[in-house]
């Protein structure tokens, strides 16, 4: 293996179509090539859910059983090399929910897998991420940033727990003292997350000066009130202000049962760097661009930064480029080395890896390791 850091074995039991998967990794670029319906992206969903997001297709827990299968529960088992250390990660369901072990130990919470690997994945259904609501295109924008800043999500769950109690309060109990203090915290979350949030744009666009790429790459900003209270005042003061405001609209946000100034409602853009149009209005190709150019400043950033193993998990991209960007992107992966899994209908798709490539013929989920399949 190139690296000195990867997934070694992957092992499933009772997961989606495979009673039992076995898998004995070698390499930094993993492919599975075969028809729709193969069993290709269960692959890389049993991956994906060493994470502490839902996994790439975001089903619940009941969802990742075998069909016809009589066993309790599903497991997946992950062992990662590092140097000359090996992890096992191990996940499963137990009442309902996802747990994690790590090395036969159970661990407090699927957080803990983040700090041994760390995974991005670029799926079909990321293709809108840039027309979808506002909300959806802030829930990704925030997942990037969270890979820099790990109290990140931790920051707005809170701030949602706090707001939803501020409505409580002004509505039921009307606690003035109760309320101060709410407000005070709220405001706290909120310079905590526009923080974070500028700090990783910045980083972003720093790599994107650095690092040459031949995929499109857009002006990322973000904008709203919180915004601009934290780009003219100190942190303090931006506390301050915050909560002020918050104390003036308490009548208004109670009729409205919302919290009118909060980073919930900021704004993420994308634009394209010479048209200035937003990204919701350029071309598909060009949205497609913005997306894989993203991801991969994104894993520069992290390498920085973060000491888990680098995951790069590829489903069905390759169909969507054309020859010269399916090179381009074969280039810039080889040169981040990163372990990267694709899946894909043909195995063509990846000529310009193959040699570097550990592939599997996916059938009826059965997967064949296939070699000197180069037409």
């Amino acid at each position: 293996m190139d690296s000195n850091a990867a997934i070694t074995k992957l092992t499933c039991k009772n997961f989606r179509s495979y009673r039992t998967l076995a898998l004995n990794i070698s390499s930094m670029f993993v492919v599975f090539h075969g028809e729709n319906g193969a069993g290709k992206t269960n692959i890389l969903e049993a991956i994906s859910l060493f994470s502490s997001e839902r996994g790439l297709r975001k089903a619940p827990v009941s969802d990742l059983n075998c069909i016809g299968s009589f066993s309790a529960s599903w497991n997946v088992e992950l062992l990662l090399k590092k140097d000359d250390y090996k992890t096992q990660l191990s996940t499963h369901a137990q009442n309902g929910r996802r747990v994690a072990r790590i090395d036969g130990t159970s661990a407090s919470s699927l957080s803990k897998f983040e700090e041994l690997l760390w995974l991005l994945w670029v799926v079909p259904g990321m293709d809108n991420v840039f027309i979808n609501s506002m909300s959806d295109r802030r829930a990704f924008f925030d997942h990037l940033v969270s890979g820099y800043e790990k109290r990140h999500k931790s920051n707005l769950r809170k701030l949602a727990d706090l707001q939803k109690e501020r409505l409580h309060v002004i509505f039921h109990r009307k606690d003035e003292s109760w309320m101060k203090i709410l407000e005070e915290k709220i405001a706290e979350e909120n310079v905590k997350i526009t923080k974070s949030r500028l700090e990783f744009i910045d980083l972003l666009h720093e790599v994107f000066d650095v690092h040459p790429s031949e995929f499109l790459r857009p002006i990322v900003s973000i904008s709203g009130e919180i915004e601009k209270i934290y780009n003219t005042h100190s942190e303090e003061d931006s506390m301050l202000e915050i909560a002020e405001i918050l104390k003036r609209n308490r009548y208004m946000d109670s009729e409205k049962q919302t919290t009118s100034v909060s980073a919930q409602k900021s704004i993420w853009e994308a634009k394209h760097r010479k048209t200035s149009l937003e990204a919701e209005n350029c071309s598909t190709g060009e949205q497609k661009a913005f997306l894989i150019s993203l991801v991969l400043a994104v894993f520069r950033i992290y390498k920085r930064m973060r000491t888990g193993i680098p995951i790069l998990l590829l489903d069905d991209l390759m169909v969507h480029l054309d020859e010269k960007r399916r090179k381009d992107l074969a280039t810039e992966l080889m040169e981040l080395n990163v372990q990267t899994f694709f899946t894909g209908t043909d195995a063509n798709f990846f000529k310009d890896i193959l040699q570097i490539s550990q592939v599997y013929h996916v059938e009826k989920s059965i997967c064949s390791m296939q070699t000197n399949i180069i037409n």
